[in-house]
């Protein structure tokens, strides 16, 4: 259907909804419910009308279908299911294209196997299963960037991401004509990041990118940003580099982390207008036999920086290979074996900020 003809669809609706409505001083009464001779329109016409309104909706609800299914592909609801295929293909990638970083931080092999053991795993092929790469770093998968930049943005916003990470986020942005502002303390990625930046924009138009600690983002302006897709860093379950600044550098007590986590968000909030829209990909995870709750612990985290929660996406299809490759395992340990993650998204909540991390 046409704009026009969606519009036609639109005025049609208005004008029966005033006319299949009776009159305030007859609603109620013996002359609403049947032939009227005082000049009112007879019930009959009334309920044609309204029979006519409510195929008009209908077809209303069809044109709007169409449209969100050629927007997204399907009808988005909050369960959202995706796969890799494509478009994360098309990606330059930092794990596959570099190779493996060693670090006296990273763990040995040993370790690694200790901790999937704590999770009620026993296997060495965990880590291709589970969707990581060579360096046991999660992978952003490209679509699900995709989805969130095409639900909540129009090209020409400006997108901030204070974990820029190994820079899929930055090429989907280029990809959706957003302007992209990104910061990352890993030395590495931000060298591997720049480089791609070059090859994709060469004029430096539309992707900014800083190496340095987001706790101090001094070169974006305040009031610029109207969006932000991102995946928080894992406490120091992922290695990311050996700068000591990282919000969960070995010797990091979980709380500490958190903390680290609040100063980030804090300082990220005078960057975002007030309508911006702030989507945080995050994921619950085990350390030492120990559940911890992180898209949980993140709200009040938020909160005390100056943002409110609006909606919560669950996701499916994207993570869970080794809880679904080795669910019997799992259901033995009584460890619920989790395919889904989380997109908690938030806005910025325009009212004085706490002067620190423990204030309400």
């Amino acid at each position: 259907m046409t704009d026009v003809a969606d519009a036609d669809v639109k005025a049609t609706l208005l004008k029966l909804a005033a006319d299949a409505e009776p009159p305030a001083k007859l609603r109620g009464t013996k002359a609403a419910r049947g032939p009227r001779d005082d000049g009112t329109r007879p019930r009959a016409d009334v309920l044609a009308d309204r029979d006519k309104m409510l195929a008009l909706t209908l077809q209303e609800s069809a044109v709007a279908r169409a449209a969100q299914k050629k927007r997204f592909g399907f009808i988005p609801t909050s369960v959202l299911k995706l796969s890799r295929g494509i478009l994360s293909n098309q990606m330059f990638n930092y794990q596959r294209e570099q190779p493996s970083k060693k670090s006296s931080n990273q763990g040995t092999a040993k370790e690694k196997q200790e901790r999937l053991k704590a999770m009620g795993v026993n296997s060495n092929a965990s880590q291709k299963i589970s969707g990581r790469g060579s360096d046991g770093l999660s992978m952003m998968p490209a679509e699900l960037v995709d989805f969130f930049c095409n639900y909540y943005t129009q090209p020409g916003d400006v997108y901030g991401d204070m974990f820029m990470g190994q820079g899929i986020r930055m090429q989907v942005a280029n990809k959706r004509k957003l302007h992209y502002y990104g910061y990352d303390l890993s030395e590495p990625f931000f060298i591997y990041n720049d480089a791609v930046r070059k090859k994709i924009d060469p004029t430096e138009d539309n992707l900014h990118i800083y190496h340095g600690d987001s706790r101090f983002p001094t070169e974006i302006a305040d009031d610029s940003l109207d969006f932000c897709f991102t995946s928080p860093p894992y406490w120091d379950i992922e290695y990311y580099s050996d700068d000591p600044r990282q919000a969960g550098a070995p010797g990091t007590t979980y709380d500490e982390f958190l903390r680290n986590m609040y100063e980030i968000m804090a300082a990220w909030h005078p960057k975002f207008r007030d309508d911006a829209t702030i989507v945080l990909n995050i994921n619950d995870f085990r350390k030492n036999g120990l559940f911890y709750a992180y898209h949980a612990d993140l709200v009040p985290v938020m909160r005390r920086a100056g943002y409110y929660l609006t909606d919560v996406w669950i996701i499916e299809g994207l993570v869970g290979g080794m809880p679904k490759a080795f669910a019997t395992s799992f259901n033995d340990q009584r460890i619920v074996p989790k395919v889904h993650e989380y997109a908690l998204v938030f806005r910025k909540r325009a009212v004085a900020m706490p002067t620190s991390f423990d204030d309400e």
